[in-house]
């Protein structure tokens, strides 16, 4: 029997519940979707009360469509207002992440409220059709759930995979699992993408990253199959669905519940797609979203070819190190003022430049206003990275791709490493981890020389001789362009540059090498 969480009914609130499809309509109608916090704050009160009331299945059934549209349109608008979220979130992007999810759950219940009516003993005889389309509804629901979580960086609700690997499993008992009604997909293929999508690794993937997944999922998922046992030569995944696990890249467990997720088919298509991408195939033509940047798509497909086809394997052995402090400072500008004022190099007066200035000090980073530096704990350390944890008192918003300057217990150095994933464990208990990326790291302005600019704060990385890796530059993320010449100052030497190839490339920052052509004098 299929077992499913949903809240104790309570007659007094039906008093307060509004079940009258055309009063409903007419309310969802006049919701504020001019301003998605509050619309989501009615939604969620309504389908709370809703989804606690005595209703008979079919009325149940004509609010929840009614209900359905709106709930995805005001989500919608949720997360393009959380695109800059990340961890500790903001106040008020930690009360949209809430909103968020708390309308995806509520959501959810009102279909689970209808499946188990559908299927009780003394039900009566029910349409296969209706049946298959509430199941693909609340399948469908449960993964927005677990979308929403992915988005604000909270840990998955705890009873959702289980729900999932139940509901897929009654599906399939009986012959649901492929069927589908009201232009809804079928419960299967949701229930695919999610499975999918767990093993993309969202944690490791910006808010962008996540949603064009989901793009991706939308279009291909169907390519990926479930087996009873793995296809000789074909890629893969062993899932369990006993308990409450998400897939995992390292799961070999082929006890009775488990079975193979075939992603021959669909790492294929990806590959021809990172081939079309490569040729200067048009975003439309290979299926993906034309607004977004066209090297983003073709890194992102790389990225999912990669995880969907193995995983990423850990080069270097992890070893704990418990309760050592580190020190991080986030952000390309608040590093550059940390390593400044470390330095006692700020000049307040610009730098004659032939005809040309180089304005030092901007308004905004004027003063000796220290860059906020924030205390973790080190759990791990690898030869690449860290992994820390703490509970601030301050909404950093930590972001995946951010650059952050790192000091290690009492050392007086900061090296240079950038955020690769990020987890909130509850409210204020935050998991990021770091990879190191240089040891050193020196503050440098840098102006265009075209486009009359001022000098933008960046960041010089001395190069490893050891390893053959000559000095880079990390610039902030909208200053890059391949062969653009540029005014730099570094410990007092000015030259020009031009910009050269890309090593990185994250939301935050760009990390280029570059050639010298022109030595300037400082005074």
């Amino acid at each position: 029997m299929l077992t499913l969480g949903v809240p104790s009914i309570d007659p007094a609130i039906s008093r307060t519940v509004d079940t009258r499809p055309k009063s409903v309509m007419a309310w969802l109608g006049r919701l504020p979707f001019a301003s998605p916090m509050e619309c989501a704050q009615q939604l969620v009160t309504a389908l709370y009360a809703l989804n606690r009331s005595p209703l008979d299945a079919t009325a149940r059934y004509t609010l929840m469509q009614l209900y359905r549209p709106v709930v995805a349109r005001v989500c919608s608008s949720l997360e393009v207002l959380l695109a800059g979220s990340g961890v500790p979130p903001r106040a008020q992007q930690r009360q949209l992440g809430v909103l968020l999810r708390e309308l995806q759950n509520e959501h959810s219940i009102g279909y689970k409220h209808l499946l188990l009516a559908q299927i009780q003993p003394r039900s009566s005889r029910v349409k296969a059709r209706l049946l298959g389309e509430i199941t693909a509804q609340l399948m469908a629901a449960l993964r927005d759930i677990q979308t929403a979580c992915h988005l604000t960086r909270t840990l998955i609700m705890p009873g959702l995979w289980q729900e999932m690997h139940a509901l897929h499993a009654y599906a399939q008992t009986a012959r649901l699992a492929d069927s589908t009604a009201d232009s809804m997909p079928m419960s299967s293929l949701a229930y695919r993408q999610a499975l999918l999508l767990a093993l993309a690794d969202p944690p490791h993937m910006s808010h962008a990253e996540i949603k064009f997944t989901r793009h991706v999922l939308d279009q291909f998922a169907g390519l990926a199959q479930l087996c009873s046992a793995p296809v000789a030569m074909h890629r893969g995944f062993a899932i369990q669905t006993e308990g409450d696990a998400a897939p995992s890249h390292h799961a070999t467990d082929r006890r009775p519940g488990a079975f193979w997720l075939d992603t021959e088919a669909l790492c294929f298509q990806l590959h021809e797609t990172v081939i079309e991408l490569r040729s200067g195939a048009s975003q439309r033509r290979v299926g993906l979203p034309p607004e977004m940047d066209g090297e983003f798509n073709l890194v992102t497909c790389i990225r999912l070819l990669k995880q969907w086809s193995s995983g990423a394997a850990r080069t270097y052995k992890r070893y704990p190190t418990p309760d050592r402090p580190v020190q991080t400072v986030a952000g390309v500008s608040a590093i550059h003022r940390l390593l400044e004022k470390a330095a006692q190099a700020t000049r307040a007066e610009p730098v004659e430049a032939g005809h040309h200035q180089i304005h030092i000090i901007e308004p905004s980073f004027a003063g000796t206003t220290a860059a906020n530096t924030a205390q973790w704990i080190s759990s791990n350390d690898s030869a690449v990275g860290l992994a820390l944890n703490g509970a601030p008192d301050a909404p950093l918003n930590l972001k995946v791709g951010d650059a952050l300057a790192v000091r290690i217990g009492d050392g007086t150095e900061w090296s240079l490493g950038v955020i690769r994933w990020t987890r909130m464990r509850d409210a204020r208990q935050v998991e990021f981890g770091v990879e190191r990326l240089a040891p050193q790291i020196q503050p440098a302005w840098v102006r265009p020389l075209h486009g009359g600019k001022l000098a933008e704060p960046a960041l010089f990385v001395p190069g490893l001789a050891t390893l053959g890796q000559n000095d880079r530059l990390l610039l902030p993320h909208h200053l890059y362009r391949i062969g653009m010449d540029a005014e730099v100052l570094h410990e007092h030497h000015r030259y020009m540059l031009t910009f050269g190839r890309r090593f990185e490339h994250t939301p935050s920052f760009d990390l280029i090498d570059f050639t010298i052509f022109a030595d300037l004098p400082t005074t």
